[in-house]
């Protein structure tokens, strides 16, 4: 049986899964070159289909991460708004006006855009709950036959965050936080306040910014802003920071009395910013821990699964790895909204139809791959010279190359379902050499400073690096670095001692972990810099995304599987 998972408000994705099993997963982005593409994600489909070698006639069930009809409590939140200010009811009316006439009234049409564009098909169509889907992707691919879940985001439909236990083939809701609520509405809005933007995903810069800062402002934003209690719960005080004014970059005045004016967008970053955001990233983890530690308390679980876009805060995972009671962890690689596809999907195969769980999701390899032959076939139509090489003669060469200073654009295998480069469309590098992320940010990846990067490395020499078991495949944890090592991997080292690893398993990417192991023999080091193969743009996809950026980008070599592409040579 096959049951396509979808997801189409923004960061639009396709899963297709059979029989229990994931077939394939991707983001439209990835297709249509459009960081977070928002739509129906009509190539995402295709990609699934083709893969699995069916049509949509085929697929019996589609699961949809959204209910639509949920609508009343956003619409109390907007009234209640207008008693205390009328921009923020009218930056709310706006938006939900928006969202109902387009978004939200488009998902019923859901079904027969399926039909018009792939075909005739008796599929059943699903409307799902939004945060029961991020709870899915997260829970019925771990590895755990029972878990305690925690899902948090900006919004669903109304929920910000969910509590619920998983066991077997079965999901419990135990306790939902709804609007205004929304740990991911207050890091959207410190956002904005520092002048970056929320719609572009720039919650990363303010995760990144916060390891140089101060938590100065820290007791304001628990006092005033993000609040708990001892029930498990916490408030967001909207009349001090306000999620939807801070869409247009406007501020209330008990804000901007404490911290001062907003940073414009295109300003210097000063260390007032850097303060701002150290105090909002504390902020967030001490309310996290005080939440995890209540699910703890209410589950009695030792394994806890997150998903949702607050769970790609990795510096707010690795204080919860460490400082909560869970012994076991599993956060979904894709734990934004484009995760939702594959919790869909699972959803219906599992909660709805009653199937038994069989499918672990260890890796992220899920969208596409490339032949040597397609990559040669985009190579001779660039009109680049390159060489094909057998793994025996091209791995330590890369190795060597990389070991002395070389960037190189890594297009290996299948495309990673996420946000995360993991060995399969990366940039990869040499952790030794201290001024690599300059170099990396600067003049390949035309950043900001002060943006992290991460290392692969070999799994089984994470108690070496990191002095602690730690099996995370999907780079989304941040941990202390082993004092040996500080000094030895400097380029992934963040300032404050930590680095977020991708743990390489040999039998989830075997080529990518030969490749490490081989720079490994040369220095010692058993890892490389990773960060993902692109250039403001989407990570690459195709043999000609990949191209493209070579052509477009600083770097020293291009691998297309076996096909080495070097720059001094083109």
């Amino acid at each position: 049986m096959y049951i396509l998972g979808l997801t189409t408000l923004g960061d639009s994705a396709a899963s297709l899964i059979k029989d229990g099993e994931l077939v394939a997963a991707v983001e439209e982005e990835r297709f249509s070159r459009k960081k977070h593409h928002a739509g129906f994600p009509y190539r995402a489909i295709q990609f699934c289909l083709d893969q699995a070698g069916i049509e949509l006639k085929d697929v019996e069930h589609v699961g949809h991460y959204w209910k639509p009809w949920i609508l009343r409590h956003k619409a109390m939140q907007a009234a209640k708004s207008a008693f205390i200010s009328k921009d923020m009811f009218k930056a709310r009316a706006d938006r939900g006006i928006a969202q109902v006439s387009d978004s939200y009234l488009g998902m019923f049409k859901h079904p027969k855009r399926l039909r018009e564009h792939f075909g005739p098909s008796n599929f059943r169509f699903h409307y799902l709950e939004h945060h029961q889907s991020h709870a899915a992707s997260a829970f019925f691919v771990s590895p755990f036959d029972s878990a305690a879940i925690m899902t948090w985001d900006g919004t669903g439909e109304d929920t910000t965050t969910l509590f619920s236990r998983g066991k077997g083939n079965k999901i419990e809701v135990l306790k939902r936080i709804k609007l205004p609520h929304s740990l991911g509405q207050f890091y959207s809005a410190v956002t904005n306040f520092i002048g970056f933007d929320m719609f572009a995903g720039d919650e990363w810069k303010v995760m990144g910014l916060a390891a140089y800062g101060q938590p100065k402002h820290y007791d304001f934003f628990r006092e005033k802003v993000l609040t708990t209690n001892g029930r498990g719960d916490f408030k967001f005080n909207i009349r001090v920071l306000d999620h939807h004014l801070a869409k247009h970059y406007q501020f209330p005045d008990a804000i901007v009395n404490e911290l001062g004016p907003p940073r414009l967008p295109g300003e210097e970053l000063n260390e007032h910013h850097w303060d701002i955001a150290c105090s909002a990233q504390k902020a967030v983890e001490e309310t996290a821990i005080h939440l995890v530690k209540h699910l703890k308390e209410i589950t009695g679980e030792e394994n806890l699964c997150m998903a949702g876009g607050v769970a790609f805060n990795s510096v707010m995972n690795g204080r919860i790895f460490h400082e909560t009671p869970f012994k076991r962890f599993y956060v979904q690689a894709a734990a934004g909204d484009a995760g939702c596809s594959l919790g869909a999907a699972m959803m219906v195969w599992h909660q709805k139809l009653g199937n038994p769980r069989k499918f672990v999701m260890n890796s992220a390899y899920w969208g596409p791959g490339f032949t040597n032959e397609q990559c040669q076939t985009a190579l001779d139509t660039a009109g680049l010279k390159y060489h094909t090489l057998p793994d025996e003669e091209l791995l330590p060469k890369l190795a060597k190359m990389i070991s002395e200073g070389a960037i190189i654009g890594w297009f290996n295998g299948r495309m990673e379902l996420g946000p995360r480069a993991l060995g399969a469309r990366s940039f990869l590098a040499d952790p030794r050499r201290a001024d690599m992320r300059e170099i990396l940010n600067h003049k390949v990846k035309l950043r900001e400073w002060f943006r992290p990067l991460a290392p692969s490395m070999l799994e089984e020499h994470g108690n070496e690096v990191f002095g602690v078991e730690h099996h995370d495949p999907f780079m989304i944890t941040v941990i202390e670095v082993a004092e040996e090592y500080k000094s030895k991997i400097p380029a992934v080292v963040h300032v404050d001692g930590t680095a977020r690893p991708q743990m390489v398993n040999k039998e989830t990417n075997p080529r990518y972990w030969n490749l490490i192991n081989e720079f490994k023999k040369i220095t010692g080091i058993p890892m490389l810099l990773n960060t993902s193969f692109n250039v403001q743009e989407p990570i690459v996809c195709t043999p000609q995304d990949a191209i493209n950026t070579f052509g477009n980008a600083n770097f020293d070599a291009l691998v297309l599987e076996n096909n080495l592409v070097l720059r001094d040579e083109n």
